[in-house]
């Protein structure tokens, strides 16, 4: 009777579980008219932080290809070419940078020179723009093609680490030994500063000005207010556009690759692998390499306190990489990393850039398709 009674339950529950799956069906996902959005990588995020200015505002010259000849309506007055001659900062500028004769002194007042209130000389905006661009460009193809098997989260890294504009910044203030015009000109009066003096410097509208240690003065921002970090990179991009007005693009280009791009950046500790066993199995299948396999090459003190053991992650008979570490877990987590690290950071030995005259295009990488 008991047993009965039970089985009965047992089929009172079945019965209710089969309603209950049969009452509430999986329907098949609704196609819709909209678009799916998909996202999209955007390798160059450089921005020199100013807008392009109307047309109306500027005279075009006859050529319009010349791009030192514009000129906007506002401008009354002009520092001359031998009047820039006579500043030492910018004579000592021009020498520091082993910039070409070509280049006039003229420019780099203007490039030293930031959009002010009331400010009637030649400024450094449509430049600093101009630069931006170029900057963008030499860096993008630069890390694309000495860097091809990299994820695309990390160009952008790369790519902030080289002209961002705190980066930028650095290179005008310890590199190339910018000065920012702080003095008042009362402080030059007395000095018995020419008044000259002042556009060897750069000079801009501060967002922020430091009264004392410890007193910040925030000013209401306008159009034309910059922060430090902001108005020195405008500066960097300002004088390599110039390099481009007067030279050309070769001469832009090897401009930037000797003091922007020659700069050393720590990719490696950009990478942070949460399970990188797994990674380095997936890449090895989709490489269509033979199965990862892990063997123990030596070990020091195993039965000490400091005991190293060396771990090598092989692929058939390949060495991929290796790997040590206090214990065997921790020296093939390590191998598996330094694996994955000799992969995404392979560089071509003779790899030759869009922008360079010899350049073929090249199959650089098939994608991610094991993401």
């Amino acid at each position: 009777m008991l047993r009965n009674s039970r089985l009965s339950c047992r089929a009172v529950q079945l019965t209710c579980f089969k309603r209950a799956l049969s009452s509430s069906p999986v329907k098949p996902p609704q196609l819709t008219s909209t678009p799916v959005k998909r996202r999209r990588f955007k390798f160059s995020y450089e921005r020199s932080e100013n807008t392009v200015i109307d047309q109306k505002q500027l005279k075009v010259p006859e050529n319009k290809l010349d791009f030192r000849k514009y000129q906007r309506n506002n401008i009354s007055l002009n520092i001359s070419e031998a009047q820039a001659k006579k500043i030492p900062a910018v004579i000592t500028l021009h020498a520091r940078l082993q910039l070409p004769s070509s280049y006039k002194y003229s420019t780099i007042v203007r490039a030293l020179t930031c959009p002010k209130e009331g400010e009637q000389y030649p400024d450094n905006k449509q430049l600093a723009i101009f630069g931006a661009n170029l900057l963008s460009f030499y860096t993008t193809e630069y890390l694309i093609t000495k860097l091809s098997q990299i994820a695309n989260f990390y160009y952008k890294e790369c790519g902030r680490c080289l002209y961002w504009r705190f980066s930028l910044a650095d290179v005008a203030k310890n590199s190339w030994g910018i000065e920012e015009d702080r003095t008042s000109n009362i402080e030059k009066y007395l000095a018995g500063e020419p008044s000259l003096f002042r556009f060897g410097r750069l000079r801009f509208d501060r967002r922020v000005t430091r009264v004392e240690k410890g007193i910040t003065k925030f000013g209401y921002p306008t159009e034309t207010t910059l922060d430090d970090s902001t108005a020195f990179a405008n500066a960097v991009r300002a004088i390599i556009a110039g390099v481009y007005a007067h030279e050309g693009e070769e001469a832009a280009k090897n401009f930037t690759h000797e003091h922007i791009l020659s700069r050393k950046i720590d990719i490696p500790s950009m990478f942070d692998f949460k399970e990188p066993g797994k990674l380095l199995t997936r890449l090895l299948r989709v490489k269509g390499m033979e199965p990862l396999t892990v063997r123990l090459m030596s070990e020091s003190g195993r039965l000490s306190n400091r005991a190293v053991f060396v771990v090598g992650c092989f692929s058939g008979e390949n060495l991929l990489a290796g790997g040590e570490g206090s214990s065997l877990k921790e020296a093939r987590i390590r191998s598996f990393v330094n694996a994955l690290k000799a992969f995404y950071l392979y560089k071509p030995l003779d790899s030759k850039m869009p922008s360079d005259k010899e350049f073929n295009p090249l199959f650089v990488d098939e994608g991610e398709p094991f993401y």
